[in-house]
């Protein structure tokens, strides 16, 4: 394969030179060009990368300037072909350079590819001539292409013209290229653009505000849109001298000038002057330069537009300080992504200050949400819909400073900028409010009123109908109806409308058939109806008769009938709502149905919710259970399914972190695809409350097995910690009874109290921890003097401390009382300290309190003991932990001092080292 390759390259090589012809890839970011084998070769380049100036430099000094700004004009042209000559060691070289394509790479980058081929040089002045004249025609077309393309990007109109002129300077290697504008009037003309060739004096101040009058024949030709060609300057000696005394003076040997005309005026005129020779203008000279003049003209009918616009704006906004108006103008400021998020008011005028009641520098200069301090965001929704092309706005508001009351009308001069005005209608709104109730009441029994009414005009037609008219009479747009003829209606009797004529009141009863209309107006019924109509004529203050009103009335039965179904209705959604069972049918293809509100609650939505927005999403269901109702339903639709039943998670609306729990039916009740119905009935429904409940039970099944387990753990260990101290007693009882030796008795006594005590100590211990079980254990709150009871506990724990071992009061205020219960403070200090004497054999142990606050204390044990290790501290405090088997106790102590602590409302622990001992301390409040 690579053999292949090698050959493949190897004959691509050989063609390419046999062709004479390369490839070339320019990247327009970098600016520089990729070139093949054959064209480095060719242009003689030490490399395969062509900067662009050094491929501007190398080529012929003649087509030096037209070539490259063609080929630089290949980022907005389509087609780029060129021939041209290039420099090389032994000459010149004639190539033909070609796009091919064009792209935009991964970076951005636009990247051109094309080839160069070269070509034997043009051996004829004719052929010279003609190559450089298709080529001239070409950049000629690039120009005007080029020209056209800088005035649809709307980029400045100046730099447009400017650049327009230098085109036209290059191309004809002239002295002057030049745009004169008239007058509104055409009495004068200016020089408004120029651009001069090096070495080329600057005309333009010299060439401002020049009559018309003064140059006859030249102004004639040029307003009656005549062009001017000049080939050599003695020409017009014998046209108009005149003229000849101003291009002398300007040193021009030749020239062309062609109108700038607009709609049915001209607007001056563009030329091109020559200052170092004569020429002999072509036809396509004229056709170039006159279509960049129907483009300059372009151009300065937008300059004119935009600086009229500019003159009416301040025509406008001198208007607007001076009117009886309130006015505003305001700047939309917008965010990044250019949503409009406030505004900035940038002008008003006098009357808006004195509507509002604010001075101007309140606030002019400064933003609408500083302003508005209650919310700007009523007014930008309003803002928003205008700049979105909504037309104008209106609104009206009353101030709270004045009491004014104000139509305010918005709308956008622009994609930044916006009106608003203030109208007072104060006065005004005051005329119509008793009006304004009356009419609304009317309009309000009108339009409300559980019955049909129309409204006649004194010749029969129709002029007003109200909702329930509509409703009755299957009329979906009031248009459907307005300006029928009343005495038209096919279902009315004739003799009914011969009474109507008659007298002012009248009514009946009829079965009002649909059929009958033929036209009369459009109703979506078919049917027959039983309804009840009241015809009664209408009449002015005058006592003038002006029109007719009917009122309609559907029959007692139907009223009854869609009262029952309400009833039941209401009925059904309360039993649903209560046994929190959600009911829908829905087609699975076009998502479209109907869900009662339980349903919809069910599914954890909002039940304005589209039912679209909801099947098939299913947004707040937990993912793995969407999967499963996302799979029914397009098993369903493919008639692989028929039903789905199951339970889902669906997530809470509430702040806790949870899932409720929702059973759902699904019933395929109508399959017919081919019509794109798979309809199906589902049915959901809340079993939250029961899982938590089975949760509930398992936990209490696991809390009974555990309290189970415990009582058995709780009986062995009572019993053998029971036994140890009585069989002590026992027996050493046995053998006091039998020794004479005084001193065994005295041992033996000792022997005897001290597993006493350890029992009478394991009985409270089991007596206060059923107590805690219980709730039973009871605290008595007093004022406790805690100096009094740490030196009494010091005082008795000193009697039990071993030989080397000091039982000490640590450092403690002068006097301190708190509210507490000192039974059972003493009952832990008294536990720490027991403990404390059971694991230090050498050292102190320190009783002490620190105040932490003016609200807190502290109270401490530490001892200088054999301390605890860091895997045991955090279970120390459990229920028969003992850290040494071999030392009497329970487990019980500190369990039951962390019960009592707690109680108090404080917290408990221990800090300890092992080696260097221990420190068990509290917290708990002073009162």
């Amino acid at each position: 394969m690579a053999t292949d390759s090698r050959d493949d390259m190897e004959r691509f090589r050989r063609l390419s030179k046999l062709g004479r012809v390369g490839w070339w890839e320019a990247d327009f970011s970098t600016r520089n060009i990729l070139c093949s084998e054959y064209v480095s070769s060719l242009l003689e380049l030490d490399g395969e990368v062509l900067p662009f100036l050094k491929f501007g430099g190398m080529i012929r000094e003649d087509y030096r300037n037209r070539v490259t700004r063609e080929f630089l004009a290949i980022t907005e042209m389509e087609t780029y072909d060129q021939t041209f000559p290039v420099s090389v060691t032994d000459g010149t070289v004639w190539v033909r350079s070609v796009m091919g394509d064009k792209s935009v790479n991964a970076d951005g980058h636009l990247v051109v590819f094309g080839i160069m081929q070269q070509v034997d040089q043009p051996l004829s002045l004719v052929e010279q001539n003609d190559m450089k004249r298709i080529n001239d025609l070409l950049y000629r077309q690039m120009s005007i292409t080029h020209s056209l393309s800088h005035f649809l990007k709307d980029e400045q109109v100046d730099d447009s013209i400017y650049e327009i002129l230098r085109d036209i300077l290059s191309f004809f290697h002239a002295g002057r290229a030049y745009i004169f504008e008239y007058d509104a009037d055409c009495t004068v003309q200016s020089c408004t653009y120029e651009v001069v060739a090096p070495g080329v004096s600057e005309e333009i101040d010299n060439l401002q505000n020049i009559p018309l009058e003064s140059l006859p024949w030249w102004s004639e030709r040029i307003l009656n849109r005549k062009p001017i060609f000049i080939e050599r300057l003695n020409e017009v000696r014998g046209i108009g001298k005149d003229e000849y005394d101003v291009l002398a003076a300007q040193n021009i040997q030749a020239l062309m000038v062609v109108p700038l005309a607009g709609g049915n005026r001209v607007l001056g005129y563009m030329g091109v002057d020559l200052v170092d020779r004569t020429i002999l203008w072509t036809n396509e000279d004229y056709q170039w330069l006159g279509s960049l003049a129907n483009i300059i003209s372009i151009c300065l009918e937008l300059t004119r537009a935009r600086s009229e616009a500019v003159e009416e704006r301040n025509f406008q906004t001198d208007l607007f300080m001076h009117m009886p108006l309130g006015y505003m103008r305001v700047e939309v400021l917008k965010d990044a992504n250019g949503y409009p998020f406030d505004v900035l008011v940038k002008a008003s005028n006098d009357m808006c200050a004195e509507l509002i009641g604010w001075k101007k520098e309140d606030f002019v200069g400064r933003r609408g949400s500083e302003v508005y301090s209650w919310g700007i965001e009523p007014k930008m929704e309003m803002i928003r819909e205008v700049l979105s092309g909504g037309g104008y706005k209106e609104y009206e508001e009353q101030f709270d400073r004045t009491g004014k009351i104000c139509r305010h009308v918005i709308y956008a001069t622009g994609t930044k900028e916006v009106m608003i005005l203030f109208l007072d209608i104060t006065d005004l709104v005051a005329a119509h409010t008793a009006l304004d109730r009356s009419e609304k009441l009317f309009r309000s029994i009108f339009a409300n009123i559980p019955a049909g009414v129309e409204i006649y005009d004194k010749d029969g037609r129709l002029i007003d109908l109200n909702n329930k008219d509509m409703e009755i009479f299957g009329v979906r747009e009031k248009s459907d109806m307005l300006g029928i003829y009343l005495f038209d209606n096919p279902n009315i009797p004739p003799a009914m409308f011969d009474t109507l004529r008659t007298e002012d009141e009248a009514d009946m009863r009829i079965d009002y058939s649909f059929a009958k209309l033929n036209g009369y107006y459009r109703s979506d019924k078919d049917d027959i109806i039983n309804i009840y109509i009241k015809f009664s004529k209408l009449y002015d203050l005058h006592n003038r008769f002006i029109g007719y009103v009917l009122i309609t009335i559907d029959n007692t039965d139907r009223i009854v009938a869609l009262n029952r179904i309400g009833d039941f209705e209401n009925f059904f959604l309360l039993i649903s709502e209560y046994a929190k069972v959600g009911y829908a049918k829905m087609n699975l293809v076009t998502k479209k149905g109907y869900a009662i509100k339980q349903w919809f609650k069910n599914m954890g939505e909002d039940e304005a919710t589209p039912l679209a927005d909801v099947v098939g999403i299913y947004r707040n269901v937990h993912p793995e259970d969407r999967k499963r109702l996302q799979d029914f339903a397009l098993h369903a639709c493919e008639g692989k399914r028929k039903a789905f039943k199951g339970e889902i998670r669906v997530k809470r609306q509430d702040d806790k972190p949870a899932w409720n729990w929702i059973r759902v039916n699904v019933v395929v009740n109508r399959f017919q695809p081919e019509e794109d119905i798979v309809e199906a009935i589902v049915v959901n429904y809340d079993i939250t409350e029961m899982k938590e409940a089975e949760q509930n039970l398992i936990e209490a099944k696991e809390k009974a097995e555990t309290a189970d387990r415990l009582k058995s753990a709780f009986l062995a260990n009572m019993s053998h910690e029971i036994r140890t101290p009585l069989n002590a007693i026992v027996g050493f009882s046995s053998l006091l009874v039998d020794t004479d030796d005084r001193e065994e008795k005295q041992e033996y006594r000792a022997i005897i109290e001290e597993n006493n005590d350890l029992l009478l100590q394991l009985i409270s211990d089991i007596l206060d921890l059923a107590k805690i079980e219980a709730g039973t254990f009871d605290f008595t709150m007093s004022q406790v003097d805690v100096n009094s009871l740490c030196q009494d506990l010091v005082k008795s724990m000193q009697l039990k401390a071993k030989n080397g071992v000091s039982v000490n009061f640590d450092h403690h205020q002068p006097e301190l009382c708190i509210i507490s219960d000192r039974n059972r403070l003493n009952q832990v200090l008294a536990n720490f300290v027991n403990n404390a004497l059971k694991f230090t054999s050498e050292g102190s142990i320190d009783v002490g309190y620190d105040l932490l606050d003016d609200q807190r204390i502290r109270f401490y044990v530490r001892d200088t003991g054999i301390g605890i290790s860091p895997d045991k501290q955090a279970d120390i405090f459990d229920r028969f932990v003992k850290l040494n088997s071999f030392v009497h106790g329970t487990g019980l102590g500190l369990s039951i001092c962390k019960s009592i602590v707690e109680q108090l409302g404080g917290t408990i622990g221990v800090d300890s080292t092992p080696g260097e001992g221990s420190c068990f301390w509290f917290v708990l409040s002073i009162e």
